[in-house]
């Protein structure tokens, strides 16, 4: 069974691969589950550990608000509530609760509720490389094809070949934009550091 946190990556992932939950059948096994396209993003984790989020100034009525703050990290797993998958600690290394901010896991963007007074904050989590794993389920998929004849009917003709061809494409466009979303931006207060 995937796990729930994951499941707005798998929904990111299964658009861009074009994997329906019955594209096809090996051995008895459909693909592609929840659960397969988790264990292709799993490939492409990376863990996260006392990563400097930035505070972003804002004003309200003249006066320096510290509301959000970003990593620089996208597709961060999302939260199971506790610290095993996502959290944030302070400047002394305590957690903070889950209950004093909102996330986008998506663009990696931390927005507390209340002014934090731009104290410094730091992320740990997972994130992951959808175009790293876009590519991979487009070459198993071309790997599915690979057997697959070509043939003609009545002035019919359908080419398998083709069907290969798109997949490997696909893979290659994919393969393409590897890192070119993950960005980290890194503060200049913080360089001395060791990530």
């Amino acid at each position: 069974m995937a796990r729930t946190t994951m499941a707005t990556l798998i929904t990111s992932l299964r658009g861009m691969a074009l994997a329906g939950s019955s594209d096809y059948t090996v051995n008895g096994l459909s693909y592609w589950t929840d659960n397969q396209l988790q264990d292709v993003l799993d490939a492409h984790r990376k863990d996260v550990y006392n990563h400097p989020l930035t505070a972003q100034t804002s004003y309200s009525g003249g006066v320096a608000v510290y509301l959000e703050y970003h990593s620089g990290i996208i597709n961060l797993e999302a939260t199971s509530g506790g610290t095993a998958i996502f959290y944030i600690t302070d400047g002394v290394g305590a957690n903070v609760g889950t209950a004093l901010y909102t996330a986008d896991y998506n663009r990696g963007v931390i927005t507390f509720l209340a002014d934090t007074g731009g104290i410094d904050y730091e992320l740990y989590g997972r994130t992951y490389d959808l175009n790293a794993a876009a590519a991979d389920v487009w070459r198993q998929k071309a790997g599915q094809y690979a057997t697959a004849v070509n043939f003609s009917t009545d002035n019919h003709r359908v080419d398998r070949g083709e069907i290969i061809k798109n997949c490997l494409q696909m893979a290659a466009f994919y393969t393409q934009q590897i890192g070119a979303t993950n960005v980290i931006i890194m503060r200049g207060d913080n360089a001395d550091r060791n990530y």
